[in-house]
């Protein structure tokens, strides 16, 4: 069926839902800004396009509802659309609320038409019913005359929070400029909104086609994500192949998991196209072709299940279908884990050994800070699946992966492809079980001796020299772990989140002992001549985390470092171990940089070390497995 319709002709008998395989409310305030300018450009008389609505009858089983006064609703599902339908309601939400005083009869057809009616029950029966994720927020705390005490605690619950408020803010404003007129320019907007606005509306009644029409008339203003081609590409796939011993099972399967798989990614906020992008980039260097030139994108994964390729056995065909879905939602759990460890009932598969789950969670969150996670994504996607419930092989794992990353990434200041290869392949070998635990080990403890062996590894770290580490990217990570050291040889933690400091710009948050001005400070100008000075202020040994930066500023030490009954920030009061630890000094010398930066690197050997075993040549180890797995 296909007819350009307004929005009361849509909304005429039908009651709308969500599927939870669809992404949840995602317009952020530009949309919204550009949907209500739309609208005050609509004159009278005149019509506005406003996309295309593609709805999906529900099954049978789904029965129709009647409201009190004997009107009957259908169910539909809404395969696309579902943003601006959603805004739609908010808006004519809003203006209800404003009429409820000056036309209790307009608000109350308003309500009863677009909002929700009253079921034969006495119960409300919804016009829109969104995904299982943010229905009840947006219901109880959206829709509600009395919103709940639920907060918004997802992306798409803050989304529809923050429409919400856009658009009273957006009404009263006008109201209130119309002044008397306000209640007939109420009137206006919601005139427009029901017989102004124009859709196209395509009604399907089989929903596996859906992704054909989808894919091929994507009127939304910007591309179809990757993910969305892959669904749709499984989703056709489905019709393809369905015959009396498959009517809808790859459907079925298709549907759960991207309804899972939007939920964990939401739940992450991993939702952008790059997010998901990664996702599926990882899942098929893991299981697919380790190759990263080779991936296409959603036009790998439909080479490699082509119809055409696989005529002569069909049956084969939907069974790696299922496979590919299955294990994709499986691995976007692994991944949002990776990604945002620190959220609540990650790593569930570990909780037999919560200690361990615990450190598993603390490592995580350092591969997180260093911002360098995607060569170890086959890796560790791979060591879940292969072995769920084996904690401990995956936080010695990422134990590796995080020694590996600040000697090869940070340290040594390689590009973040170096030694992709051999991670991808043996994240590869790992998932199909063609390497060993101790193979994998083996492998990225090679690598690291190529990239970053102990000789060069202790050759950066014995630095004689001042240099120039603020501009160093690997700073603001390597003096947190320092600062939770200190923290723990007290036997407590840091009193200053990563959180914190990473929400603030590095200049407020590294502090420079001796200042980067020693203007008019006589204090400084006896211990560092300029070139001194040039020469020391950025080394290791004078910087440190701070919360205070703006009140030392370029003050003599023994002011900087305070007293601990001194009313302003000063070292002796900082909430920041490393800075507790300055106030022993009388003074604040070249020697004292000198003394800190030794300190420091002897530490950074202590944190960063990594027993490689026997030296070897990298292609004595990996090489031959490489080539014998025809894999070079």
């Amino acid at each position: 069926m296909n007819n350009v319709v307004s929005l009361d002709d849509l909304f005429h008998k039908r009651v709308f839902r969500i599927p939870d395989y669809q992404r949840g409310y995602s317009w952020g305030n530009r949309q919204v800004r550009e949907f209500l300018e739309d609208l005050e450009l609509l004159g009278p008389g005149r019509f506005h396009y406003a996309g295309t609505v593609i709805l999906h009858a529900l099954h049978k089983s789904e029965a129709q509802r009647m409201d009190k006064g004997g009107d009957q609703y259908f169910p539909v599902a809404v395969v696309d659309g579902q943003q601006r339908l959603t805004t739609v309601v908010l808006l004519l939400d809003g203006i209800r609320r404003l009429l409820t005083e000056t036309n209790q009869e307009l608000s109350q057809g308003i309500g009863k038409n677009y909002i929700a009616a009253q079921a034969e029950n006495g119960e409300p029966l919804y016009k829109l019913t969104l995904n299982s994720d943010a229905d009840h927020f947006f219901k109880a705390s959206v829709l509600s005359d009395n919103p709940s005490v639920e907060g918004a605690n997802i992306s798409s619950h803050r989304r529809l929070e923050s429409a919400k408020n856009q658009i009273a803010l957006y009404l009263d404003t006008n109201t209130a400029q119309e002044g008397k007129n306000g209640t007939k320019w109420l009137h206006s907007l919601y005139t427009k909104v029901a017989t102004q606005l124009r859709f196209t509306l395509y009604q399907v009644e089989d929903e596996a086609e859906v992704g054909v029409i989808f894919e091929v008339m994507n009127d939304r203003g910007k591309p179809l994500t990757e993910l969305e081609k892959v669904k749709n590409f499984l989703l056709h796939a489905s019709v393809a192949l369905r015959g009396s011993n498959n009517p809808n099972e790859l459907e079925r399967s298709v549907n759960e998991a991207w309804a899972e798989i939007l939920r964990q990614l939401m739940a992450a906020d991993l939702e952008s196209s790059a997010d998901e992008d990664r996702l599926l980039r990882a899942h098929w260097l893991t299981h697919y072709d380790p190759q990263p030139r080779l991936w296409q994108g959603s036009r790998s994964i439909k080479e490699r299940f082509a119809l055409r390729k696989h005529a002569q056995n069909k049956d084969r065909l939907l069974k790696s279908l299922r496979h590919y879905t299955e294990q994709l939602r499986q691995d976007c759990i692994a991944f949002c884990d990776a990604y945002k460890p620190n959220r609540p009932n990650t790593f569930d598969s570990f909780k037999a050994s919560p200690n361990i789950r615990l450190e598993v969670i603390e490592w995580s969150e350092k591969l997180v800070r260093i911002g360098v996670i995607v060569p170890f994504l086959p890796l560790l996607l791979a060591t879940r699946k292969r072995w769920p419930e084996c904690p401990d092989k995956y936080l010695e794992l990422l134990k590796l992966c995080e020694a590996f990353a600040f000697r090869v990434y940070r340290l040594a200041k390689l590009r973040a492809d170096a030694g992709q290869s051999t991670l991808f392949r043996t994240g590869h070998f790992v998932r199909n079980e063609t390497a060993s635990y101790s193979d994998m080990i083996m492998y990225i403890k090679s690598e690291l001796a190529e990239r970053c062996g102990d000789t060069d590894f202790k050759k950066k770290t014995r630095a004689k020299k001042p240099d120039n580490w603020y501009e160093w990217r690997g700073l603001s990570y390597l003096l947190y772990e320092y600062e939770i050291f200190l923290a723990s040889e007290r036997g407590a933690v840091p009193q200053v989140t990563w959180g914190e400091l990473r929400l603030r710009e590095l200049k407020d948050t590294i502090e420079h002992i001796l200042p980067q001005t020693i203007d008019d400070q006589t204090y400084w100008q006896k211990r560092f001549s300029q070139k001194m000075h040039q020469k020391y202020v950025h080394d290791l040994g004078n910087l440190t985390l701070t919360k205070h930066n703006s009140h030392y500023s370029n003050k003599p030490f023994p002011e900087k470092k305070g007293m601990l009954d001194a009313e302003h920030p000063c070292y002796a009061r900082s909430p920041l171990y490393m800075e507790q630890a300055l106030i022993g000094r009388e003074h604040w010398k070249a020697s004292s940089i000198d003394e800190r930066r030794t300190k420091l690197l002897k530490w950074v050997r202590d944190r960063w070390a990594v027993d490689l075993g026997k030296p070897r040549r990298r292609t004595d180890v990996i090489g031959a497995t490489f080539r014998e797995l025809d894999l070079a």
